[in-house]
């Protein structure tokens, strides 16, 4: 009997199961709500048998029998069941039809559609949600099922962990040397392009640690007579030549990479091995951006005057029968867009809605989280076609934009709310694949500083290679410098061109700093622009908090409320309240209620502030990152065309964790502005606005591209603007005056 046991055991041991969600969670909230991304397998995964396990839990207003959530791979249905878990995680089990996985990429599609028990407005689609877990989420592979990956081309094939992170675990010999540094960070960032890893994180360490846990591929790289110390099974071959082959790790279902070769040199060729096939230039022609291993279908980048359809953008045309239909969709914008102050994206929509659809009921656009625009319906009953919906681009950023398309239906048999009502399955509105997004030329330059420009793997002058320095030459500090290159060159789609130095020159255009904030250079965040306070301050409040808690892909971010002092608990009466209040006005003077009051119109009619109005040189004053910072990234421009870029956390070990969890894309893409910080439960950094900039050409110089960064900066600098207009006008008047002087019959 125990022989029995043990030998089920090790059969269950040797079960492959896989993590599937590119994040730690995925909330799918209102009546319904979507997400795609690609997952890769090797030939012996997708050759043997295999099954979907799901777990998930969902709010207690969702009617179980109106709700279901679903599951497609590779365009079948797998998974049909109802969202009926509001206790606890619910977990199903599913077989997938043999054949339906293939080798290499396989798309996956969930979606949520959920009514409420009770109520049936459009408020309370609000207060619909599913969370779909990634410990409970996973592809289990039938029994005895091996996962070999036997090239390069299997990298993809490594897959994520619980968190959706793909770790590269880096052994290498006697890292303190430059010879190893400048291969090693290199390397890290072709494999992590040749995997096209959404949530890249690099991990060095200079002995073997052992068997790979999932979502982890080993790299062993190093010359091979000091390789063969550290790894066991290095190929007798890697003495001779170059060497670049896939081992399968003893006793697990781990892989190893080994790059390696007798001489400096020949670990160089193995390493552009490596590198052959990292870089796609069809993407980079088309300028798309590699988001398939999170976000499906991959990112367009608009450039201007260019159209897309919602059929392009993965939007299908979609029959609605409920409250609030919800659609997102995510467009690219390149780092030098400069068009924030003018202009506006026109979106064309194809749609219809029955006469159950009530006037007053609206479509509204967000832009990143913005409304942008919102179009009211006016009849009941009508097909749309083609109707103009204008998007300011001041809502747009450098990056990925995240643009959702919200219908929110008024119906009579809503507000009577019948029982089962909120079960009718009868369409009352469709959205057609055929609405299209087109947007205008616009100004293209880039500013310095700019973190976005960093945000989408790149440096302001390309020409010049950017110099790295690390404070340290140790594997906590490669481990973060590591990942935060991998990033950067999975958002470029091409590795960072960098040299790596220890210590910044005068000759140095361009340098990016990156160490715990206590190795640093002394002057260092002067340079940046940061406070100097930041030395004493991080010292002095050590971080704190839980950042176990879940990563939602599509999460609401909320700041914390501030607590009541124990003074200020007991209630206070009507009359202090509103004698507090009236006090606080009785101290403005009517002038200065005036001027509040003019300063309010402006900003509502005109967008304008006093700050716009003044002819006074905009400076950036030393940013005060908040104490519960775990991570600060600044930049701040040089005399010449460069900038200076920090990367600093509290101690070295923070700053490779921290910069591990930037290294999300949800967080990633947020990265802009001239400083960022971090804090450690937030999925949500907190960006200082660039005031005092210089601009930099990204094009080609142009009368069309000069007229448009004109335009921009003329509505973002109004007053100087209008000093420009009376200058002008001054001159032709004095012009005009002149002229008819000498000309004409004198009476």
């Amino acid at each position: 009997m125990p022989t029995a046991t043990g030998a089920t055991a090790a059969r269950n041991m040797a079960r492959i199961e896989r993590p599937i969600l590119p994040f730690e969670a995925i909330r799918f909230d209102g009546e319904t709500d979507a997400r795609s991304w690609t997952f890769h397998l090797t030939q012996d995964e997708a050759s043997s048998g295999a099954s979907i396990s799901i777990g998930y839990k969902n709010a207690v207003v969702v009617m179980p029998e109106g709700s279901r959530l679903r599951v497609a791979v590779n365009g079948e249905s797998v998974v049909d069941t109802p969202i009926s878990s509001p206790n606890d995680i619910k977990r199903i089990t599913a077989a997938i039809r043999p054949g339906l996985l293939r080798p290499g990429q396989n798309i996956i599609r969930m979606e949520a559609m959920q009514r409420h028990r009770t109520d049936c407005t459009t408020t309370a689609t609000y207060e619909l949600w599913t969370d779909v877990d990634s410990v409970s989420t996973r592809l289990v592979f039938a029994e005895g099922a091996t996962k070999t990956l036997r090239s390069l081309e299997d990298l993809p094939a490594v897959g994520v962990d619980n968190a959706g992170a793909t770790t590269i675990r880096v052994v290498a010999p006697k890292i303190y040397r430059p010879e190893i540094r400048d291969r090693l960070l290199r390397l890290v960032q072709m494999v992590a392009l040749r995997g096209r890893y959404a949530h890249p994180v690099i991990q060095v360490v200079e002995s073997d640690p052992g068997p790979s846990p999932v979502g982890t591929i080993k790299v062993a790289m190093g010359l091979a007579g000091e390789l063969r110390g550290l790894v066991p099974g290095v190929p007798d071959a890697a003495m001779v030549q170059p060497l670049t082959m896939m081992m399968q790790e003893a006793g697990s279902v781990g892989s190893t990479l080994v790059v390696s070769g007798p001489t400096w040199q020949d670990l160089d060729t193995a390493i552009g091995i490596v590198g052959a096939q990292a870089v796609n230039p069809v993407n980079l022609e088309r300028g798309m951006i590699d988001t398939a291993s999170w976000l499906w279908p991959e990112v367009p980048t608009a450039f201007g005057g260019q159209s897309f359809r919602f059929s392009e953008l993965g939007v299908p045309t979609q029959e609605f029968s409920g409250r609030r239909l919800k659609v997102g969709f995510a467009v690219n914008l390149p780092p030098d867009f400069y068009a924030t102050e003018y202009g506006e994206a026109v979106l064309h929509l194809d749609a219809a809605y029955t006469a159950a659809v009530r006037p007053g009921s609206h479509v509204d656009i967000f832009v990143n989280g913005m409304i942008g625009t919102r179009m009211t319906i006016t009849t009941q009953g009508d097909i749309v076609r083609r109707y103009t919906v204008r998007l300011p681009l001041k809502n747009f950023k450098s990056g990925i934009n995240q643009i959702t398309v919200e219908a929110s239906l008024l119906t009579d048999a809503d507000e009577r709310c019948a029982p089962g009502e909120t079960l009718s399955e009868t369409n009352r509105f469709v959205l057609f694949d055929t609405t299209t997004l087109e947007f205008p030329a616009y100004g293209r330059i880039g500013r310095l500083p700019d973190l976005a420009v960093l945000s989408a793997g790149r440096f302001p002058d390309e020409d010049l290679p950017t110099t790295i320095v690390l404070s340290r030459l140790d594997s906590l500090n490669y481990s973060a410098a590591g990942t935060l290159l991998a990033r950067m060159a999975r958002s470029a789609g091409i590795p960072v061109r960098a040299q790596f130095s220890n210590a910044a020159s005068a000759e140095d255009e361009s340098v990016l700093f990156i160490g715990a904030v206590d190795q640093i250079p002394a002057g260092l965040l002067n340079r940046v622009k940061v406070s100097e306070h930041l030395r004493m301050v991080w010292p002095s409040t050590p971080m704190s908090g839980d950042r176990s808690g879940q990563q939602m892909a599509s999460a609401d971010f909320s700041m914390p409320v501030a607590q009541a002092s124990p003074h200020q608990t007991a209630a206070a009466s009507t009359d202090e309240v509103r004698k507090r209040w009236s006090e606080t006005f009785q101290r403005r003077g009517i002038i200065q209620q005036t001027v509040g009051a003019v300063q309010d119109w402006l900003e509502k009619t005109f967008s304008l502030s006093l700050a716009s109005l003044s002819l006074e040189e905009h400076r950036d004053a030393p940013y005060e990152p908040p104490q519960r910072a775990s991570l600060v990234m600044a930049q701040s421009r040089t005399e010449t065309s460069g900038v200076w870029t920090l990367v600093t956390a509290r101690t070295d070990r923070a700053l490779a964790e921290e910069t591990a969890r930037l290294a999300n894309p949800m967080l990633w893409s947020q990265v802009a502005g001239r400083a960022i910080a971090l804090e450690p439960q937030e999925m949500k950094l907190q960006v200082e606005p660039i005031n005092d900039y210089r601009f930099i050409q990204t094009q080609p110089p142009s009368l069309t591209n000069l007229r448009l960064v004109a335009a921009n900066w003329m509505s973002a600098n109004i007053l100087q603007y209008a000093l420009l207009m009376l200058a002008c006008c001054t001159f032709l008047g004095i012009a005009t005056a002149l002229l008819l002087s000498r000309l004409g019959r004198r009476s």
